[in-house]
């Protein structure tokens, strides 16, 4: 534990671009218990917001700040490829003005619902909460670093996407600091935590995702605690000075020697996007298609996840037949979106010939040939038991009918009923000693 006086750092900028480097990860919750609190106290919205670290939350078309609320609408002009925003305060003496840097803060959430508008069928996606976290200092390996995260809830998955800076320079983490898993700061444990509105660092062995996770849980946690998760992680990469695209892709996935198959998803000579298992890189961005290239692909980089985590959670958490085969159907009909543009289709061709969606693929294959085999096996278990049933019942019936015979014939019931045990034991042996060989 140490006391030390810090302030926020700001990216340093530039005349060029700046690199960017996103990590991003993606959480399913699988399983929760539920839990019975006859005296909770919710407490007030802004005071959640400062307990929980957050410093806005944007969901149904209201901003949620520590200050106050305010109402937006969002207008989409699929002409003119733009979405027009409006912003209004419940209270009239309190202006729009005032909330402008609650605004500009979560610029970043109004440009994800753009983009989000422009590449995917709003039929299918949606963004149900934006969530602004408050910045904070971690160490990793004796570096300090302020983390600045995003959160946000795509189709009930909830992904944190943060960038880190390095404290002591004020540089954002480069391109070129990310190479193999030992630098993916998505696996990487902290060694202390500290806000900003508190005095001292205090020691922490969480990784960065799981920190920001933890505070959206307590924020939402009210009347279930989560008990089971499944997630996976992403990076994104904004640089114009990548020469080799293959090299920088192994560097950063920590392979060597291999080639892989890097297309360019974008059509146009805005910028040139490619995309693999965990990485998504953007390069050659021409002037004019910064804030493009960087929310578009983002996006794009979501749906990536957010489809292969559906594949990990249809495989290893879905227990029965008709649920997997639903989650299968599901995910094979988001691949077919209509009305998206070429990059969206082009990105989505690219997912389904990455090694990881064939091979998640091929799993639930799989999954659903054993879990149709076994089904067939219970009703062959099933059928073998209502087979001795009958037959017993058979039995049965044919004892009541050498009663009738006896009765209207004269039959002798003893003798009969002797024969008719022995054929049908007989019988019944050989029928069941072949059931059980095959």
């Amino acid at each position: 534990m140490k006391k030390v006086q810090v302030k926020r750092k700001n990216k340093k900028t530039a005349d060029a671009m700046q690199d960017c480097v996103i990590f991003m990860t993606a959480y399913n919750i699988n399983t929760f218990d539920k839990k019975l609190s006859f005296f909770r106290k919710k407490g007030k919205s802004h005071e959640r917001l400062a307990k929980y670290h957050m410093s806005s939350l944007l969901a149904q078309n209201t901003l949620l700040t520590q200050k106050g609320k305010i109402k937006y609408t969002a207008q989409f002009d699929p002409l003119k490829q733009t979405t027009n925003f409006q912003f209004k305060t419940d209270k009239k003496e309190d202006g729009v003005e005032t909330h402008k840097d609650e605004i500009d803060r979560v610029s970043w959430a109004f440009k994800l619902m753009h983009s989000l508008e422009l590449l995917l069928d709003n039929s299918l996606f949606n963004i149900s909460f934006f969530i602004n976290m408050e910045q904070f200092l971690v160490s990793i390996n004796s570096r300090l670093l302020q983390v600045d995260p995003i959160v946000f809830f795509f189709n009930g998955m909830l992904f944190i996407n943060f960038e880190l800076i390095d404290f002591s320079t004020g540089n954002p983490i480069g391109k070129d600091e990310i190479y193999g898993r030992n630098n993916n700061y998505c696996l990487m444990p902290v060694s202390s935590l500290r806000y900003f509105n508190e005095d001292e660092f205090s020691d922490d062995t969480r990784k960065i995702s799981d920190i920001i996770f933890e505070n959206v849980a307590g924020f939402f946690e009210q009347g279930f605690h989560i008990k089971s998760v499944s997630y996976v992680h992403n990076i994104f990469v904004r640089s114009n000075s990548i020469a080799n695209m293959n090299d920088y892709f192994l560097g950063v996935l920590g392979a060597t020697g291999l080639q892989i198959k890097l297309n360019n998803i974008n059509t146009n000579d805005g910028f040139k996007y490619y995309s693999q298992e965990y990485l998504g890189v953007v390069t050659a961005v021409s002037s004019g298609n910064e804030q493009q290239s960087l929310f578009d692909c983002q996006m794009l980089e979501v749906l990536k996840m957010y489809l292969g985590l559906s594949q990990i959670v249809n495989y290893n958490v879905v227990k029965n037949l008709d649920d997997t085969i639903n989650g299968q159907m599901r995910v094979e009909h988001l691949l077919f979106m209509s009305s998206t543009p070429i990059i969206t289709v082009n990105a989505i061709d690219n997912m389904k010939q990455t090694e990881s969606f064939k091979r998640n693929k091929a799993a639930i294959d799989f999954k659903i040939t054993c879990l149709n085999l076994w089904q067939e096996r219970r009703k062959n278990k099933n059928a073998f038991l209502l087979n001795i049933l009958l037959y017993a019942l058979t039995f049965v019936g044919g004892l009541s009918a050498l009663q009738v015979l006896q009765d209207e014939l004269g039959w002798c019931f003893k003798p009969a009923a002797a024969i008719m045990t022995i054929i049908f034991a007989g019988a019944g042996a050989i029928w069941f000693l072949l059931e059980r060989k095959k």
